[in-house]
């Protein structure tokens, strides 16, 4: 039997999908205003035109396929220009609020992502993405969205137009950005196939129920040993300046066992293309309840971001950090591995995404094996001899979009990441990088995982896996001096964890953290400087000052400082008529309200911590006029 294989990269991934909390794409759900009743009853004049986006030139993206061999991306991009000044329709409402939304409508595509180049959501303020007949919602995004580089992304919305919707209160009127740089077009799969595929789909979707009925779910009996290390397996959404596609990966432990961010995946998923990392989104916990295909697409959880930390292209390992730590509620597990090059398995899994649905599980009976010789991919790379494991399933298969997840040992520990082989419902041959190989083979230490998996220079030839430790709560209720409770305050984690929340209605927020950490909570709001400041506030300033008729109550004296000197001066008297005269929009740099505690520091948290009150204060309103939720 000739052992050299030409692998056609079915599983060489899909070219190419896609502060604070401020990286988890987590949409806080809701429906968007123009698609409630409302909306249409009182707005209905407001006809929303069709923005034209160009068509793909399929000639051109034919023939770039054909030259990148060995790579299928689903979707490209075509450039753009729009903007909430020039381009999409605002609406004014009743109340002086606004909505402002762009129809685009792009011929012959199959779906639509958006990528917005400068991107800032105020607080308050909400975007949503959603098919014209409001069955597909992607959002609402928030302030708790905006990343450090100013860009972002959202989508996919199937069919050729998408809406895109931003509310935005009157208090933060003119505070939002979204440039909209490129929109992805998803187009025909069929062009990226030979014609004798004989598992094509009905559409380019490549996503929820397009991978091929032979795969498992995560779910069925074959997974139920699996439950654990099926929590840490992500789906990963690529994006590239040529494209977007799907790969898969894992969170994989280090030897402090600290929960830092890693996911191992494959080289390929990176490599050949020009990635645009701060857009690549991680999805968790995508999966069916049960063991059947839903109906319905399941929701996720997400996390936009990530930073290169090593990889090499001989055993096509990829190894990235995620942006933040995974939040408590996605219920991470960090899978253990095992490096040892004589340790092979004698029966193994795979969890895996394939074709970004969900969750799917094969399972392997009998003993895996090095392959011995080189490989050459159908990408022009040829990886060496001894640097992959082959294994060939018994139940379950893969697919593009599964490249990057993990291989199992039977201890449950990682051994390799899926580079690619051939499959199909009948039969099955992956090959898988060595974990070994990873370790220690790469000159430099971004080309090895030791100094990555092993800070602790231990040596260890195996690490079993990390569970984050139980989660304690920090909460409490932020209200103004008259007791009122204060609604939409944004409240800070720092310390240990990094996130951030909004009080609710009654004022109340919460967080969940790992108990023995060090934390630091710290409110702001920074809303509609004029709220409950007038000239009668100036009046009692001044009496306060020539002392004619001294403040009584505590908070008074916090508001007439509005330039947060300590004292109360003329000064303050000055700055306070010039907002009212709208000659400064704010306080001398100051935000609009502040607090009894700028910050409340907690060390070495042994449990639930409830009652961290906070009294707001609005500045400049020494009459206590002002609306807690203005």
């Amino acid at each position: 039997m000739n052992n050299t294989y030409k692998l056609s990269g079915l599983v060489l991934c899909l070219l190419l999908l896609l502060s604070p909390s401020l990286f988890a794409q987590v949409s806080a759900g809701g429906t968007p205003y123009g698609l409630s009743n409302e909306f249409q009853s009182q707005y209905r004049q407001s006809v929303l035109p069709a923005t034209p986006v160009q068509a793909l030139d399929m000639r051109r993206i034919k023939k770039e396929d054909e030259e990148k061999i060995g790579t299928v991306r689903f979707a490209a991009p075509i450039p753009v220009d729009f903007n909430m000044a020039r381009s999409g329709q605002w609406t004014e409402l009743k109340n002086g609020d606004r909505v402002w939304r762009l129809k685009l409508q792009s011929k012959g595509a199959l779906g639509l992502f958006v990528v917005y180049e400068d991107f800032f959501l105020p607080f308050g303020s909400r975007l949503f993405m959603y098919s014209e007949d409001g069955q597909q919602i992607k959002g609402a995004y928030t302030h708790k969205n905006n990343t450090e580089s100013g860009r972002f992304m959202t989508g996919m919305i199937n069919g050729e137009t998408a809406i895109i919707e931003y509310y935005e209160p009157q208090g933060v009127r003119g505070q939002g950005r979204l440039q909209i740089g490129r929109v992805f077009n998803s187009y025909q799969r069929e062009l990226m196939e030979p014609d004798d595929y004989p598992y094509k789909a009905n559409s380019a979707a490549f996503d929820f129920g397009e991978s091929l009925s032979c795969n498992v779910n995560v779910n069925c009996p074959a997974g139920a040993d699996w439950q654990d290390e099926k929590q840490g397996i992500v789906r990963i959404l690529r994006v590239f300046e040529e494209g977007i596609g799907w790969c898969s990966g894992s969170l994989i432990n280090n030897t402090n066992e600290d929960g830092t961010p890693y996911v191992l995946s494959a080289y390929h998923c990176w490599a050949g293309f020009t990635p645009e990392m701060d857009l690549w989104r991680f999805d968790f916990n995508y999966e069916t309840d049960g063991c059947a295909n839903p109906a319905l697409e399941p929701g996720y959880q997400s996390i936009l971001g990530a930073t290169y930390r090593a990889g090499r292209e001989q055993s096509d390992f990829l190894l990235l950090e995620l942006p933040r730590r995974v939040p408590y509620s996605y219920n991470a597990y960090f899978n253990g591995w095992n490096r040892d090059s004589t340790d092979l398995p004698t029966n193994s899994a795979g969890i895996h995404h394939p074709q970004g649905d969900i969750r799917k599980i094969s399972i392997e009976n009998d003993p895996a094996t090095i392959f011995s010789s080189s490989i050459p991919w159908s990408n022009n790379v040829t990886t060496p001899a001894n640097h992959h494991i082959r294994v060939e399933f018994d139940e379950g298969s893969f697919e593009s979009g599964s490249s990057g997840s993990p291989l199992f040992d039977d201890n449950r520990y990682i051994v390799g990441q899926l580079h690619g082989g051939s499959a199909s419902c009948f039969a099955f041959r992956a090959f898988y990088g060595r974990f070994s190989k990873s370790w220690n083979a790469g000159s430099t230490v971004d080309a090895r995982l030791r100094e990555w998996l092993d800070p602790a220079g231990t040596g260890v030839l195996q690490l079993g896996p990390y569970i984050p430790p139980p989660a304690s709560s920090i909460s409490g209720t932020i209200t103004d001096p008259a007791g009122v409770p204060m609604p939409n305050v944004t409240v800070y984690l720092g310390g240990d964890l990094i996130d951030s929340v909004s009080t609710n209605t009654n004022g109340f927020y919460s967080f969940e953290v790992p108990v023995g950490g060090d934390y630091t909570i710290t409110p702001f709001k920074d809303t509609n400087p004029q709220n409950g400041v007038s000239t009668f506030d100036i009046v009692l300033i001044q009496k306060h000052i020539l002392q004619v008729q001294p403040f009584t109550e505590p908070y008074q004296f916090l508001a007439a400082d509005v330039n947060n000197s300590g004292t109360v001066t003329t000064f303050d008297v000055v700055n306070t008529r010039k907002v009212i005269l709208l000659i400064e929009d704010n306080f001398l740099g100051s935000p609009s309200w502040r607090f009894d505690q700028p910050v409340l520091t907690i060390q070495d948290l042994s449990g639930d911590l409830i009652g961290q009150d906070f009294m707001g204060y609005k500045v400049g309103d020494v009459t206590g006029n002002a609306d807690p939720g203005g």
